[in-house]
């Protein structure tokens, strides 16, 4: 059995990077805890090949002539072996020259110019294959993009082994500049044609582009109204120096429904139901019923219509009636309303929006058991009506249980606008998240959450309602639900006007679908705005299970908190990552 793999020499290369080359593996932290599990099998065979590919690896990264042997240590039963690898890299092959060339002398100087600023191998640098493979990729889309869909890139390298360099020859060969020709529908879409052409983002007689192309298949894939999208160029079908285009659909049924039913510690039993309707009044507006119901949300309703691209390309407009009782520790509140927002995507994952909102609250002040100065028992019905600035950004990987890129949600909310608005209040809050991979399927999860809300315009209270809450299963893990919080005399939370929170959490596989987590939790909040106290956070520290499932995993989370006079934990569970 392999007890430990262990490199010495390489000063360049990793060694998770050579470890990942290798069949001989040294058993994980993880697969010592489970000492019922047999360590990995020891093979000379399998030894012999694994320092072949190390040298194929080595060789790929520079280093053409290295030297690698490997000694073995045995225990005294000889069932436990320690396998330590010997490596003499050599001196590594440096790029001496890179040249881009044409021998039709047509070449176009602008595309070259271009993609040089950010070609990924570089003179001086270390050869690497990846990198140049990177490289004939660059200028490959760079022509495809600039009208030359038959281009082709080939490649000379010339290694001078007494100099240990290596001098690399790009050779173009753009073939013939062209342009869109004939574009044509294809599937079982009801779509009016002139609505998926209006996503076309070209025209017959343009240049041709195959950012263009992908451009246009992301727009009509963004749509929803489509499973399958493809928009492809013949180019078996050119004809002189025109490219006809197919795009071929496959419509989603008019009908989509959406239900669940789950179970957390702190929510309870909660159903979720989402009815949408494709082409209402026709073309690709939408329709969207939602309800939900838990312990903390005994009723949500919600009706949205979206129509897309209503003045401008990508510009959505949203109206959005919604009914809504909460029920928290210290209130319960009754939300009639509505929301009307225009949305721009800029790009994949990026958008802003300017959202109008009107409602009208009933609100159960809890809290007044005892005396509370800072709500006054008549504003229990009220109206709020203002605007919310907002932009989000998401470049994960994955909806419900992202490993790598980031997520930002950051608004400003300016209320009290007209409708005897009875409140008048400045509310700005952040939201930023980032997900890094690391070893073999770990994730390093981090979060930073600000908030505050300023009472204007004479007013010296926000509502209830809206004021910052925190503690449970996916804020500050070692409290539960709510409970860190300003209080009112009778020991209930009444909310505070500035929040700050974050979480680092280490996310790791156990076995199978199930995984492990470590994490760490800071926050507080604060009752004056901008009153951010750092000697006064709070912070809890954890252990979790997660279980995959195909809408995300299961969340076992316990929680302590740290700096505290005595143990206690929390115990959640849950669906979905914390955040």
């Amino acid at each position: 059995m392999v007890k430990k793999v262990a490199f010495e020499g390489n000063a360049t290369l990793t060694d998770e990077g050579l470890a990942g080359q290798m069949n001989t593996e040294s058993p994980t932290f993880l697969d010592k805890l489970q000492f019922w599990k047999s360590a990995p099998a020891f093979s000379n065979y399998i030894l012999d090949d694994d320092i072949e590919r190390l040298k194929r690896y080595y060789q790929r990264n520079g280093f053409l002539h290295p030297k690698i042997g490997y000694s073995l240590d045995s225990n005294k039963a000889g069932r436990r072996i320690s396998v330590l690898i010997h490596i003499n890299e050599g001196r590594p092959y440096l790029i001496s020259d890179v040249k881009v060339q044409d021998g039709t002398t047509r070449l176009d100087s602008t595309i070259i110019s271009a993609v040089r600023k950010d070609f990924p191998v570089k003179q001086g640098s270390r050869f690497v294959d990846q990198q140049v493979y990177q490289s004939e990729d660059k200028l490959t889309h760079a022509f495809t993009d600039k009208g030359y869909p038959l281009v082709q890139v080939k490649r000379d390298i010339q290694v001078d082994t007494t100099e240990h360099s290596v001098g690399l020859n790009f050779q173009v060969h753009p073939g013939p500049e062209a342009w869109f020709g004939k574009i044509t529908c294809h599937g079982d879409s009801l779509v009016p044609q002139k609505f998926i052409r209006n996503k076309v983002q070209f025209s017959s007689g343009d240049r041709f582009s195959q950012k263009q192309l992908q451009k246009t298949q992301q727009k009509l894939f963004n749509t929803e109204l489509f499973s399958y999208v493809v928009v492809r160029a013949l180019i078996d079908s050119i004809k002189g120096d025109s490219v006809p285009v197919a795009v071929y659909l496959k419509e989603n049924p008019g009908w989509l429904l959406k239900a669940g039913v789950g179970y957390g510690t702190e929510d309870r039993v909660r159903v979720s139901a989402e009815l949408t309707r494709l082409h209402f009044l026709g073309g690709a507006r939408r329709l969207i019923f939602n309800g939900k119901h838990s312990h903390f949300l005994p009723f949500s309703f919600d009706t949205k219509f979206i129509q897309p691209d209503i003045f401008r390309d990508n510009l959505d407009f949203i109206l959005n009636p919604f009914y809504i009782r909460e029920n928290e520790t210290g209130f319960e509140v009754d939300r009639l309303g509505t929301g009307v927002t225009f949305q721009q995507t800029f790009s994949s994952g990026t958008a802003g929006y300017l959202m109008y909102s009107l409602e009208k609250d009933w609100l159960t002040n809890k809290t007044l058991v005892t005396a509370d100065s800072t709500v006054n028992p008549q504003d229990s019905i009220h109206n709020k009506s203002g605007i919310t600035f907002g932009v989000t950004r998401n470049t994960t990987n994955d909806v419900f249980d992202p490993t790598k890129g980031w997520k930002l949600n950051t608004y400003i909310t300016y209320m009290g606008i007209g409708f005897q608005s009875k409140y008048h209040y400045i509310k700005v809050e952040s939201d930023v998240r980032h997900y890094i991979p690391f070893n073999v399927n770990w994730v390093f999860a981090a979060r930073l959450r600000a908030g505050v809300i300023r009472p204007i315009g004479g007013d010296k209270e926000s509502p209830l309602e809206d004021r910052f809450l925190l503690g449970g299963a996916n804020s500050l893990r070692g409290w539960g639900r709510n409970q860190v919080s300003p209080v009112n005399g009778n020991g209930v939370p009444i909310g505070g006007n500035s929040v700050l929170e974050g979480s680092a959490e280490f996310r790791f596989p156990v076995y199978g679908i199930f995984g492990g987590a470590a994490f760490m939790d800071f926050g507080n909040v604060w009752p004056k705005a901008l009153q951010y106290n750092l000697a006064s956070l709070k912070c809890d520290v954890g252990l979790g299970v997660r279980v995959k499932t195909p809408i995300g995993p299961i969340r076992l989370d316990l929680a302590t908190p740290v700096f505290e006079n005595k143990f206690r934990t929390q115990f959640f569970i849950s669906i979905g990552q914390a955040f």
